[in-house]
């Protein structure tokens, strides 16, 4: 049985696209040592959206302290950073600097991509996060994920927050995007989040960029200033 009959049997819950891309071929994979508190030696990759995926044979947990040689590829189905992780763990993995899953998604765009990969025009991407900013009372930082095939400048791209509530009280308020131009309000998230918490919101925005470079103007509101 090849590795693609295998994983559709597997009811594999995350892309089966990009799981029968990342399983199957070993070429598409890299090494790295990690820090605690992820320490060690781990195989991982990138997928759609820039999302890293580590090796793993049960889609739950990696294979930490295997190289690339030690690890059957036809038997791999690749725990994947962002939303697949968060449905298992509850976190995309981005919420901490420190997190294999942060680690790997830079340290893989730092490197060059292996000569066999190859990289569609279209397809839905994610750009990197930006730093952290301060506003209205909370942390936020944000990156925009948007298909290049449809997301021309002015078509709707995605806006994906991340906020941060480091105060003692619960924070209300909104992660929203302005028009590229007049700096009105287009879209809005209304947003409720308990002291410590760190919550990841999206919002439809306007490309202000290109289709390869999109950009977004970001706005972060607290409840009772909306304007």
């Amino acid at each position: 049985m090849n590795c693609i009959v295998l994983m559709a049997r597997l009811g594999l819950t995350v892309s089966f696209s990009l799981i029968a891309t990342l399983a199957c071929s070993a070429d598409q994979w890299r090494e790295a040592h990690f820090p605690p508190p992820n320490g060690g030696k781990l195989v991982f990759t990138l997928g759609a959206g820039n999302n890293p995926a580590c090796a793993s044979y049960d889609a739950r947990n990696c294979l930490w302290g295997l190289s690339i040689g030690e690890i059957d590829f036809s038997k791999v189905r690749p725990l994947v950073c962002g939303a697949a992780h968060r449905d298992l763990y509850g976190v995309t993995g981005y919420e901490d600097p420190k997190h294999w899953c942060n680690l790997a998604q830079r340290q893989g765009s730092t490197q060059p991509a292996p000569a066999t990969s190859t990289h569609p025009a279209g397809g839905h991407r994610m750009s990197n996060w930006s730093g952290w900013s301060r506003a209205a009372g909370i942390e936020y930082r944000y990156r925009v994920g948007w298909d290049a095939a449809t997301s021309a400048p002015g078509k709707s791209v995605e806006a994906i927050y991340q906020l941060r509530n480091a105060s003692s009280q619960r924070w209300t308020g909104a992660a929203r995007s302005l028009d590229c131009a007049q700096g009105t309000l287009w879209g809005s998230t209304d947003v409720e989040l308990p002291p410590g918490q760190t919550r990841e919101v999206r919002v439809r925005a306007p490309n202000c960029g290109t289709a390869q470079d999109p950009q977004v103007r970001p706005n972060v509101v607290r409840a009772g200033k909306f304007d």
